[in-house]
């Protein structure tokens, strides 16, 4: 086949010249690689923001909701999931029957945070993540703070308050507790497991302390985050707390043949009458009631109707507590300050409160 030539008409330059025609062979294509999908800009979000608010003001609902919609995708892709579930709350509030938008914002809200979440941490903690829902995945994932520690820094100490769940990634942390001057090793934690769950869903006072042994990666729940599952994922703590309870510290306590517990407890009945105490020893507020449970030569518990809030805030504080007993058919009177260490929830508003001694009943 003749292929025809072609005169360039630029005389000045190519005069007479002839080009030759196109050869692929000798002349390869260009890699033109597939744009990618092109995000709004942050500017671009701003903008768009301000024109679905606009719509909303102009009681244009409908192209408020696209306008909403197209901001959630877009935050939503950024990684920016607090903006886009606020964005979705928005949405929601002009118009809280546009219920495809309402649901398909939420749909590409979770599956950006699935595509966003590090599949090595999941691997690290598998078997607690197999038994949630993607949702559920999500939230204790985004709840997560990244903490890394030098050796021997110490996370909390036996007797503080902790409000901290500590997921271990890299590492080693020692689990011990002390007494009579003697740290006592419960155990050495390392990647997989998780730290702190006997302050964290229970109103006490740490029993044991935590350190680190070598250079260590966690990632940290505050307690505080607990409170935004109830709504959107209500199953989440009750699924943490259970996968928690496989390390529960009185369960290697018992495993490593230890007793932390100096005192044998007696049960006793009697009313208590306890008043809090501020920092410098004086009375705050009025004294309340309660009812005995047991007693040792270092502490003892007692029952009482609160709210959860009130009860709670007793962890931690002074008490001034006055009681006479009933043991054995004897009657004895009881006075000391103490610390609250514990507060546990029983049922219908009953609390029982742990209080430990500034000073034993009996020298030894």
């Amino acid at each position: 086949m003749n292929i025809p030539t072609i005169h360039m008409t630029n005389r000045k330059q190519c005069r007479g010249r002839v080009i030759a025609p196109f050869d692929s062979a000798l002349w390869p294509p260009l890699p033109f690689p597939t744009p990618p999908v092109r995000q709004k800009p942050m500017d671009d979000l701003a903008k768009l923001e301000d024109q679905a608010e606009q719509y909303a003001r102009d009681g244009d609902a409908q192209a408020a909701v696209k306008c909403f919609y197209d901001l959630v995708a877009g935050y939503a892709r950024a990684k920016n999931f607090p903006k886009a579930e606020a964005l979705r709350e928005r949405l929601m509030a002009v118009d809280d029957m546009a219920l495809t938008e309402i649901i398909k914002t939420a749909e590409i809200i979770e599956a950006e945070k699935s595509n966003a979440i590090d599949q090595d941490h999941v691997n690290a903690f598998k078997t607690l993540y197999d038994t949630l829902t993607e949702e559920e995945r999500n939230a204790l994932y985004f709840a997560q703070e990244p903490l890394v520690l030098e050796a021997g820094e110490v996370l909390y100490r036996q007797g503080d308050v902790n409000t901290r769940l500590f997921f271990i990634l890299h590492g080693h942390l020692k689990l011990y507790f002390s007494r009579e001057g003697k740290d006592n090793l419960i155990a050495t934690l390392e990647q997989g497991a998780i730290a702190g769950q006997d302050s964290f869903f229970g109103s006490t006072l740490c029993t044991t302390s935590l350190a680190v042994q070598s250079s260590a990666e966690l990632q940290v729940i505050e307690h505080q985050k607990v409170a935004a599952w109830k709504e959107s994922v209500p199953a989440l703590e009750a699924k943490l707390q259970q996968f928690c309870l496989k390390q529960d510290v009185g369960r290697l306590v018992t495993t490593k043949g230890l007793e932390r517990r100096m005192c044998r407890r007696i049960k006793v009945e009697g009313p208590v009458v306890a008043q809090v105490l501020d920092a410098s020893q004086q009375p705050l507020g009025k004294p309340f009631r309660g009812d005995m449970a047991d007693i040792s030569n270092t502490g003892l518990s007692f029952y009482i109707k609160a709210t959860d809030k009130s009860a709670r805030m007793l962890l931690g504080r002074a008490l001034h507590i006055k009681s006479t007993l009933e043991a054995g058919g004897k009657r004895q009177s009881v006075e000391r300050t103490g610390v609250t260490v514990a507060v546990t929830p029983l049922f219908f508003g009953d609390f029982s409160i742990h209080i430990k001694f500034n000073r034993p009943l009996k020298s030894s």
